[in-house]
Parts: structure tokens; C-alpha cells; sequence
């Protein structure tokens, strides 16, 4: 009997010693569990509001209050939302095929003949009918008429370089 009492007093203090460190253990968790809720909302949403309420359900349910948050927090990110609006932007661009000078890769309209920006030749005029056709054709769609040779390309005047000693002056 004597022996029994001994081993519980011997094991006593290191089960208060065990609850102590799982108690201790178990704020910590909850003390994470509250920076990882602030953190995740905030990479979530920019509301305030909806930041605090997240922030104040861990905080005064712990342990409960994670599941919740899990349950009730926006699905994407803020970089997710932007990623996603880039890719549709990218998507509604490509759908909408719009045409670039070859030249200066400018965005032109489709029946441009020449480029606004470099004066680059794009298309021309059917010597019989006058309808804007591609310069690589050599028959008219339109009017079926052979077109004489190629339509000359213009090109832009190159900026004017500066001279050493105009560089230096300056």
C-alpha cells in the first residue's frame, strides 16, 4: 500500500508537468491558429470588416473557430482573382483577333491601307474595280482582274541620328 502511495506521489507532479506543457501546447496552437486566420483573410479580401469578423471568430472559438473560418472564407485570393483577370483579359484579346502593323506592331484597323504610325503600306487598290485588296494577291476576288506587278512598300522615314558633335553641344 505504501509502495502505491509512493508511485502516485511520484507520478503526480509529472502528470501536472505534462498538463502543463499540453496546456501550454494548446495556446500556442490556438495563438497560430488565429495568425494563420489574420493571414489567410488578409490575403483574401481587402474588407475590414470581413477581416475582423474572421479574425474575432478564431480568436474567441478556439479550435472551433478554424473549421468556420475554412467554411466561410472567400474561395480565391486576391492574387488568384488578379491572375484569373489577366488570363481572361489575354483570352477576350485573342478572341477578338486584333490586327498589328507588320512593321511597328501597332494595333491598326482590318481595312487600313496604310499604317497611321509608320506609313507602312498594308494593302491596295484593284487596278479595274479600286476595292482595297492584300498586296501579296495577284488576282482581284472581286472583279477577277490580274493585278501588274507588286505594290511598292512604304516604309517610314528613320529618325534623324544625331551627330557627336551636336551630342556634345547639347
Amino acid at each position: 500500500m505504501e509502495a502505491l502511495q509512493e508511485l502516485i506521489a511520484n507520478i503526480v507532479p509529472l502528470l501536472r508537468l505534462a498538463a502543463i506543457f499540453l496546456g501550454a501546447y494548446a495556446v500556442l496552437l490556438w495563438a497560430a491558429s488565429v495568425l494563420w486566420a489574420y493571414r489567410d483573410i488578409r490575403r483574401r479580401t481587402d474588407d475590414l470588416s470581413v477581416q475582423v469578423l474572421a479574425v474575432g471568430i478564431v480568436l474567441l472559438l478556439p479550435f472551433l473557430g478554424i473549421p468556420l473560418h475554412l467554411i466561410l472564407r472567400p474561395p480565391q485570393t486576391l492574387a488568384e482573382k488578379y491572375e484569373r483577370a489577366l488570363e481572361e483579359e489575354f483570352l477576350r484579346r485573342d478572341l477578338e483577333e486584333q490586327f498589328v502593323c507588320p512593321e511597328c506592331q501597332r494595333p491598326i484597323e482590318r481595312d487600313f491601307i496604310l499604317c497611321p504610325h509608320c506609313q507602312t503600306q498594308l494593302r491596295r487598290h484593284c487596278e479595274s474595280c479600286h476595292r482595297v485588296i492584300d498586296l501579296t494577291w495577284q488576282v482581284c476576288p472581286y472583279c477577277a482582274h490580274t493585278q501588274t506587278g507588286s505594290a511598292p512598300t512604304v516604309r517610314a522615314q528613320p529618325y534623324p541620328v544625331a551627330q557627336p558633335e551636336e551630342v556634345r553641344s547639347r
